[in-house]
């Protein structure tokens, strides 16, 4: 049994990994401005009560 001369190639693909699909990791932006968006309209009330 020797080697298949009519044997057809084997052929691999593989997929391509990218890394960063999409976009994670933003979420603390959107907490932290909506912290930030609080924290004005708190100082904005303090202040005008005290005037």
């Amino acid at each position: 049994m020797g080697t298949q001369s009519n044997a057809a190639p084997v052929i691999i693909k593989r997929k391509k990994v990218i890394a960063g699909e999409g976009h994670h990791g933003g979420a603390w932006k959107v907490a932290y401005a909506d912290f930030v968006t609080a924290m004005m309209a708190f100082f904005m009330l303090m202040w005008l009560l005290n005037a």
